[in-house]
């Protein structure tokens, strides 16, 4: 899977003068720069924003970027000469003197260090909804809540957008360049005069925020800087129009997203992606099992030198035999060289699959009885093998459906895995597992009920199906197919009661049937798909708006029947340029899709 690092000399951001020159300058930091540009590009609604047109993210300091750097001197007013030196750094939001220095990435960071780049550091990440971890504004001091916030920044990061970065608290040049390609703004204080792409951060947190109004510019002036203090006296700060240590934190106890970009840009959303891929074939190729459903990312979080599952793979589920017998398919591919090879061969109608932080996959399985009264789940190892104690049984499953993980290490939770039961509309909980007696070891509670529900065999049942969790607010998302509702279950990992059905986040239409839900991890909005029109949906939830839309296999489905239904499964990364991957099963083709830009 993606690595913004590549194969790239690592270099942070700011920690060296960058030209054009022969032969070319290579690094992350040059592949930094050019993707800042090409979100500049989006954010600052070009003719407004600096002209030209989106450039190659390669970490090549070729004559394209030579004439980015230029067009964005020139916009800014500043030295055209090319060069990303002291004065286009500071309008990219890297002021080496911000706070007393050192600047921001000249040093590695971790407890204990001090200083004006643990102050950026912190700024950076109070503008998302690492404040929450920080509890303050910036300090300069980097201790316990700093070092937690960087945690739960690097697995963001591992987890949504599966990309390679270390998971230690500490920040190291690969997560400096991160930083610097998900929080905008931070590196200075803002106030009106003060312009550059920070300032157009801030405008984008301010306009998600419904404060300004205005075109994202780039400028601070006064239009700005009235949407500050109208933020600031909601915020009940001190209101003086400038943003600083004190106002960052704030927008971040309100910006509750990993990263972030205007609602609408384009390249954000699933509707202006227009390529298609066929990756490979689904069908097992030893017994021929097919229909495939789930579809999982093997995270960058466990140590793969020993193990058959490897870091960025993509792992199939297929609930048909190869007579075509919905229910009694019992393989896991894994995706390899754009070939289906088994990954597991012992599971039992296998809806959906989860993979925890130490490698192992969880499977939920609706079972081979097609009333669903032998599901279970399974815990397997990375090598592909049941666990001594995998198969996991309990009074409370009807149907398993449904499976995500909360990656819980990562934000100071419980690890849990949650599971949809298609049969009852009910959610449950699965915690304190040990390998390999995840029979005896896990403990099983409900804690969602009410979910609508249809059906009593698999080839007709509709229901709780598609999860995702998200650490802000502990939240589980829950995608039911019985109503066309997508619902959310807080604190997740936490609660000790039944929470019911949660909170509506939208209901009906274009929702149609929705089936697998995943994360788009460029603007934290959902994404679901509908088994009954073969759509993809994108929905923000903050707002309970539709943002978009695409058709992802033209069939048209019997709305009685639901032959020529095709989606079930979806997951979504980014590419190590940062573009979005969409990858989906087809039932139709016996397929693993990807669409992309």
């Amino acid at each position: 899977m993606a690595n913004f690092q590549s194969n790239l000399p690592e270099y942070a951001f700011g920690s060296r003068t960058l030209r054009f020159e022969v032969p070319n300058i290579r690094g992350t930091d040059v592949k930094v720069f050019q993707r800042i540009y090409d979100t500049m590009l989006e954010l600052m609604n070009p003719p407004l924003g600096p002209m030209g047109s989106r450039i190659l993210i390669d970490g090549i300091f070729g004559p394209e970027t030579h004439q980015a750097v230029l067009n964005v001197q020139s916009y800014f007013g500043i030295g055209q000469d090319g060069i990303i030196g002291p004065q286009t750094y500071n309008v990219l939001g890297q002021d080496a003197k911000a706070y007393g220095g050192p600047a921001f990435g000249s040093r590695p960071l971790g407890p204990g260090d001090q200083g004006g780049d643990v102050t950026v550091l912190q700024n950076r990440l109070n503008c998302l909804w690492y404040a929450e971890k920080l509890s303050g504004p910036a300090d300069g001091l980097f201790g316990n809540h700093t070092q937690q916030a960087v945690l739960a920044f690097q697995g963001d990061n591992l987890t949504y957008r599966h990309w390679k970065l270390p998971f230690d608290g500490t920040v190291d040049t690969s997560t400096f360049n991160i930083l610097w390609i998900s929080a905008f703004t931070g590196g200075r204080n803002l106030f009106e005069g003060r312009n550059g792409f920070d300032t157009a951060g801030l405008q984008v947190i301010l306009k998600n925020l419904a404060f300004y109004r205005g075109r994202v510019d780039g400028y601070y002036g006064q239009a700005t800087k009235e949407a500050v203090k109208a933020f600031q006296k909601v915020a009940g700060i001190t209101v003086d129009g400038i943003a600083g240590p004190q106002t960052f934190h704030a927008l971040g106890l309100t910006n509750r997203v990993f990263w972030y970009s205007l609602d609408e840009r384009p390249r954000s959303l699933i509707g202006n992606l227009n390529t298609i891929v066929e990756i490979s074939s689904t069908v097992d190729p030893i017994n021929h099992d097919n229909n495939p459903y789930a579809i999982t990312i093997a995270p960058y979080t466990f140590d793969d030198t020993h193990t058959v599952l490897k870091h960025g793979d993509l792992v199939v589920s297929n609930i048909n035999n190869a007579s075509g017998v919905m229910g009694l398919g019992t393989t896991l591919e894994r995706i390899v060289n754009g070939q289906p090879e088994r990954f597991f061969g012992e599971a039992k109608s296998p809806i959906a699959v989860a993979i925890s932080n130490l490698g192992p996959p969880w499977i939920a399985d609706y079972g081979l009885n097609p009333n669903g009264s032998d599901g279970l789940v399974q815990v397997i190892t990375p090598n592909g093998t049941l666990f001594s104690g995998g198969n996991i049984r309990r009074p409370l499953f009807a149907g398993p459906w449904g499976m995500q993980f909360n990656f819980g290490e990562f934000y100071g939770l419980t690890p849990a895995f949650f599971s949809t039961n298609v049969l009852t509309g009910t959610i449950d909980r699965m915690t304190h597992f040990h390998p390999p007696n995840f029979n005896g070891d896990t403990v099983v509670r409900q804690i969602g009920s009410g979910f609508a529900h249809t059906g009593t065999t698999i080839s007709t049942v509709f229901g709780p199906q598609g999860l995702v969790w998200l650490p802000m607010g502990d939240v589980l998302y829950v995608a039911d197919g019985a109503d066309s509702r997508i619902s959310a279950l807080s604190p997740a990992t936490t609660t000790s009661s039944d929470l019911n059905n949660g909170l509506t986040v939208y209901h009906g239409a274009p929702l149609n049937k929705p089936a697998g839900l995943a994360l788009n991890p460029d603007n934290g909005h959902l994404v679901a798909v509908n088994q009954g029109n073969n759509e993809a949906i994108e929905l923000n939830p903050r707002t309970g708006r539709i943002m978009s839309r695409k058709t992802l296999d033209p069939t048209p489905v019997n709305p009685v029947t639901g032959q020529g239904s095709a989606l079930f499964g979806i997951a979504i990364a980014v590419d190590d340029s940062g573009d979005l991957l969409v990858y989906y099963t087809d039932d139709n083709t016996n397929t693993l899709n990807l669409l992309k830009r």
